[in-house]
């Protein structure tokens, strides 16, 4: 079986070998997501820019061929059928390790076995806590080659003793590690290209002495938002890390830039801003932005930031858009009736939206977004009783989403949504059923109803008993008290 699995592997053209072996950093069982392994290939530079082919992309197409190739498993689907997490194979895992072990590819560390490792130049732990051992620290101390360190370990709350006295390092990956205190040591490794670590402060200005910086990423410590909560504003270098691909730090916000500041042309994914940094002048500085993500943290505050979403239409890129509301208040609810739907870019392709409380008029805007593909509408994005909708729209959308509203009653039919694979309404209690049309849509794969009202989930069988055998349709019926749950096929 072993030889098997050898060729398996001596077979895979050279591109794809070190993309390989390189899952193998990660546990056992470990489901990995691809927006971050993708990321680190893109940082550790397994990929040459072909013309205008994003990285990003190109790294997606050799997952997918690892994947073809039966290297590596999915273990979850998107919304639209791509890979959401995959994994290695255990027995691929021991083949990738073995590998990884002869070619020195990575080494990882342990409190026990750390003896010759000064030649190794990737390490990663599977258990933070080894950084407090004094044999491990020693260990570290003596490396001088090191290019990556990767801790893919749960996450410790406690902090623990790391040395970062790697002058070489290009990824630091200590996102499952607690600092409390910023590390000014990291601003002394100007070669890394990403950087990612839990930190509930402010960023230093030095941060900007990372002029190789691509990914930047910084999450907080079980942080709990009231609506009084402090943001803080990322320091003004950060217009001048010119490499910057990826950019997430919760709790902060974009510096408005100041006459003359630099565009940032690369970035491609800021994640964690609040509203008040979708301003048209720091729009206007990042024009290839593709993925934005954004939270509202101050719900009584909120009219003003969101008139700053009419400045979405600069970023002429932007193909996926979240707009979250955390802990909205019922006043919220009763404002959403009379803010202003954003001006979304023509371009969008996912959109997420969550407790926002539009009224169902709103969604005319919405649909008439010629390339969008995912809609998820979660805690109350929209609300009120009745969403009648009489004009055709929603041309490619492939995946809904309705999740926790008080909609009742819905009245659409097939024409609406001609390309619907995948409808999921979870939670919505009164809603009293799913439109008849809806079961007319040829493309219908799958009906997924969590926790619906006896009326609803009629409406779905008999649906699935009249137009299953024609088109196929399945429908899934799931309550999240219980641990069983009834598909109909």
């Amino acid at each position: 079986m072993s030889k098997v699995l050898y060729l398996s592997y001596e077979y895979l053209p050279q591109h794809l070998k070190a993309c390989f072996l390189y899952m193998g950093v990660f546990p056992h069982d470990y489901e990995i997501h691809p927006s971050k392994l993708i990321n680190l290939w893109c940082a550790e530079g397994y990929f040459e820019p072909r013309g205008t082919e994003a990285l990003e992309d190109l790294a997606m197409i050799y997952l997918e061929d690892l994947v073809s190739r039966s290297v590596v498993l999915v273990r979850q689907q998107s919304s639209i059928g791509r890979i959401k997490t995959c994994k290695l194979h255990s027995v691929f895992r021991h083949l990738c390790i073995q590998e990884a072990s002869k070619d020195k590819f990575f080494h990882v560390l342990d409190g026990y076995a750390n003896q010759g490792i000064e030649s190794q130049r990737r390490f990663c732990t599977h258990n933070n806590v080894l950084f407090g051992i004094k044999d491990v620290y020693n260990s570290m101390a003596s490396i001088s080659k090191a290019r990556s360190l990767l801790c893919t370990s749960p996450h410790h709350q406690y902090p623990v003793p790391m040395c970062l006295d790697f002058s070489l390092l290009r990824v630091l990956d200590a996102l499952t590690i607690r600092f409390y205190g910023f590390p000014n040591e990291v601003v002394e490794l100007v070669k890394l290209r990403y950087l990612a670590f839990t930190y509930n402060g402010k960023l230093p200005a030095s941060i900007c002495k990372l002029q190789n910086l691509q990914y930047l990423i910084v999450h907080q410590y079980l942080s709990i938002i009231s609506s009084g909560a402090h943001r803080w504003y990322l320091p003004m270098e950060i217009w001048n890390m010119q490499e910057l691909r990826y950019l997430e730090v919760m709790g902060s916000d974009m510096p408005e830039p100041s006459y003359g500041t630099d565009y940032l042309w690369n970035l491609s994914t800021l994640l964690g801003i609040s509203p008040r940094s979708c301003t048209e002048e720091v729009l206007r500085r990042i024009p290839n932005l593709k993925k934005l993500g954004t939270r509202i943290e101050l719900p009584l505050d909120v009219v003003e930031p969101l008139c700053c979403f009419d400045h979405l239409t600069y970023l002429y890129h932007l193909e996926s858009f979240k707009c979250s509301i955390v802990n909205p208040s019922p006043r919220l609810q009763v404002l959403g009736h009379t803010l202003p739907i954003p001006n979304f870019p023509s371009g969008l392709r996912k959109l997420t939206l969550s407790g926002l409380g539009f009224p169902w008029d709103y969604m005319s805007s919405i649909a008439c977004l010629p390339n969008l593909e995912v809609l998820k509408l979660r805690c109350y994005a929209f609300r009120g009783p009745e969403w009648e909708f009489s004009e055709e729209g929603f041309r490619k959308l492939r995946f809904l989403l309705i999740e926790d509203t008080d909609l009742e009653y819905w009245r659409v039919d097939f024409t609406h949504f001609p390309c619907l694979q995948r409808l999921f309404i979870h939670h919505c209690y009164k809603l009293k059923q799913i439109p008849w049309g809806i079961g007319g849509i040829g493309a219908l794969e799958m009906v997924e109803i969590v926790d619906g009202s006896p009326s609803l989930v009629a409406s779905a069988n008999q649906m699935q008993h009249i137009w299953g055998d024609i088109f196929g349709l399945q429908v899934c019926v799931k309550y999240s008290s219980e641990d069983d749950h009834k598909t109909k096929s």
